[in-house]
């Protein structure tokens, strides 16, 4: 039954391969406010995505079907945007609680059972619950994918899905840190707000 969502998320997983032909050092910080294009300050333009994208499969030898490299390109502009629609995604599968860990991995198992669980096997879906199911799931997958990004980067990230529902909505869900002494804020009710290390709870 799970082998269709398996599927899926390995093809997700796949579209990680280009990420690291970025370099961490040159990733900028989130701004205050988020702008409605995926582009941020100092990150290639759309145009640039796709030449770097074009290397990356080219560097590789992998053949990417032109139906995922939406999905690719996805991956070279992740941002908190990605994070918040993949923690709605969540809430929706946990009934209103967050997963306990943003780890790629082990949020993927859990997902996985979970669409299984919640809309059955995939080979029997039509297709328009097909395509919903795999938006879904790259929702998910990218909100694990941006937690690594900030990890890696060394942004002092924080995850508290173990402690905090919806309900919560004044507690931090998660954090990281955007300069020397400011952090991006992700409230229990999905909000978002910018806040300087001294007013971050201890």
């Amino acid at each position: 039954m799970r082998l269709g969502y398996t599927w899926i998320l390995a093809v997700a997983i796949m579209t990680s391969i280009f990420s690291g032909c970025r370099s961490d050092s040159n990733q900028a910080a989130l701004p205050p406010e988020m702008p409605d294009s995926n582009t941020l300050p100092n990150e290639p333009s759309n145009n640039g995505k796709e030449k770097l994208l074009d290397m990356a499969i080219k560097m590789s030898g992998a053949d990417l079907p032109p139906e995922k490299r939406g999905k690719a390109l996805r991956m070279l502009s992740l941002n908190e945007k990605d994070v918040i629609r993949g923690l709605g995604v969540w809430l929706e599968l946990l009934d209103g609680r967050y997963p306990k860990s943003l780890e790629p991995k082990v949020a993927i198992k859990q997902a996985d059972s979970l669409l299984a669980a919640k809309y059955g096997s995939r080979k029997q879906a039509n297709k328009e619950k097909k395509k919903e199911i795999e938006g879904k799931v790259y929702d998910i997958f990218f909100a694990s994918a941006f937690y690594d990004k900030l990890i890696r980067e060394k942004k002092d990230v924080a995850y508290y899905g173990h402690k905090i529902t919806v309900e919560d909505s004044s507690k931090i869900l998660m954090r990281w840190k955007i300069s020397n002494d400011r952090y991006r804020v992700i409230y229990g009710d999905l909000s978002i707000k910018e806040v300087t290390e001294g007013n971050l709870p201890r």
